[in-house]
């Protein structure tokens, strides 16, 4: 309550005259219904309700940040967040406060730790908020809804400072996070160091030095994306752990390339020594108006492991991109994904074909093992979004989700309902004011 106070308390400042500062926010209730398997006719399903209050206040330079997560056990997480620039120089200080945290790879969003665990946790993937404007959120719920179980502690706090001089910046984060309880609590420190700057010829150089951190997020309460926070996970020991280097615009052949590798210090993570190396190079033929994108994948002893390439068609409001890919490193490309679209008169329509050509988990599978329909709708204030998920070319269809959205200037709602063949699954209702 005394949170809620606080709120409602800067909320009527920021629409005070007396008050002077310029201030804006945001409300979010979000009334999410989870049925995971058919229903007799009455059935009580899981029900969860949020509310999201974000507020912004400027104030000479500093800028001042609050979100406040409520839900049908009270308060969830509460993060602050100040940021100041002088000059060169930029600090950010954040503090969260929440039930819970979660620590998340960089790559695949898997799960490398949570806290408190009821188990089955670790070692899962977040799910990706992509076409799917429902179901995630859905998964998300059963997912971590469970680790909701202790009172609301200080659960990480991060520092940034950057300074840029004379083409070179230097950022420095420091990550504080309570990996333990909240009686019991266990403090870890990470850091990050970035060095990066670019040459006069538009080559960039950055160097990225993890310290008791490695890449990846952070996140509290159920991972809404406003609770995502990715400058590092922080990981027991305050040792070296990785390092990264990244070398971005290089000139080559009428196109342009990127350098990027790794090398892992903590063989808890994986083997010690060089973790990965990539060379992606950007190409546009103009006459056809293609642009190619390759990207070779070497392992650790720098020998090709994987060579995707990536094949972009556009014209006017209509594009074909298919990705290619050999997963010897070589040149023997199979079709992996094809993606093609087309837009008239405010609607719009995507085919994603996910293909099993070169992928040895599909053995078995038809060629065409899944399918992602789009169709969507867009013309002020209404947007209709249709999304048809099919295992095969056409079917069987696995999933249906429908989301029609309505917004004027300071309020709008959505209302999202995800079908699959067993019947209704998740029911959404979603309302924002603004301010």
């Amino acid at each position: 309550m005394r949170s809620l106070f606080v709120c409602v308390s800067v909320l009527v400042l920021l629409h005070t005259p007396a008050f002077g500062a310029p201030g804006s926010g945001s409300w979010q209730i979000r009334f999410l219904m989870i049925l995971e398997e058919p229903q007799p006719k009455i059935a009580i399903p899981s029900v969860t309700l949020d509310s999201l209050l974000q507020l912004d206040i400027e104030l000479s330079g500093l800028h001042l940040y609050s979100l406040t997560v409520f839900n049908t056990i009270g308060l969830e997480a509460q993060a602050f967040r100040w940021s100041f620039t002088l000059g060169a120089l930029t600090l950010t200080d954040i503090f969260l406060f929440s039930r819970n945290i979660v620590e998340v790879e960089h790559q695949y969003y898997q799960v490398k730790l949570v806290q408190p665990d009821p188990g089955g946790i670790v070692g899962q993937y977040l799910p990706i908020f992509y076409k799917d404007l429902v179901t995630p959120y859905a998964q998300l719920a059963l997912l971590l809804g469970p680790t909701l179980s202790e009172p609301v502690s200080l659960r990480k706090k991060i520092v940034e400072a950057q300074v840029a001089l004379s083409g070179l910046t230097v950022k420095a984060i420091g990550l504080f996070a309570n990996l333990g309880s909240t009686l019991a609590p266990s403090w870890e420190v990470g850091t990050v160091i970035t060095v990066s700057g670019q040459t006069v010829s538009g080559v960039t150089v950055r160097s990225e030095t993890y310290i008791g951190a490695r890449r990846g997020l952070e996140c509290i309460g159920e991972c809404f994306p406003e609770l995502q926070f990715s400058q590092g996970r922080v990981v027991p020991g305050w040792e070296i752990e990785y390092e990264r280097l990244v070398i971005a615009g290089v000139s080559l052949g009428g196109g342009a390339i990127d350098l990027d590798g790794a090398v892992n210090f903590n063989e808890a993570e994986g083997p010690a020594g060089i973790e990965y190396f990539q060379i992606t190079g950007y190409y546009h033929l103009e006459p056809l108006a293609l642009d190619i994108t390759d990207i070779l994948y070497f392992t650790s002893d720098l020998m090709p492991s994987s060579h995707t390439l990536i094949t972009n068609w556009s014209v006017g409001d209509a594009f074909v991109t298919a990705i290619w890919t050999d997963l010897s490193g070589g040149l023997a490309f199979a079709l992996r994904e094809f993606i093609a679209s087309v837009s008239l008169e405010g609607f719009t329509i995507t085919s994603d074909l996910f293909t099993c050509a070169s992928a040895p988990g599909c053995f078995g599978l038809a060629p065409f093992y899944r399918h992602e329909l789009q169709v969507s709708f867009a013309s002020t204030p209404w947007d209709v979004q249709m999304l048809f998920v099919f295992l095969g070319l056409l079917k069987p269809l696995d999933k249906f989700v429908l989301t029609i959205a309505y917004t004027e200037k300071g309020w709008g709602w959505r209302v999202g309902t995800a079908i699959q063949p067993s019947g209704l699954t998740v029911q959404e209702f979603f309302v924002n004011w603004s301010f």
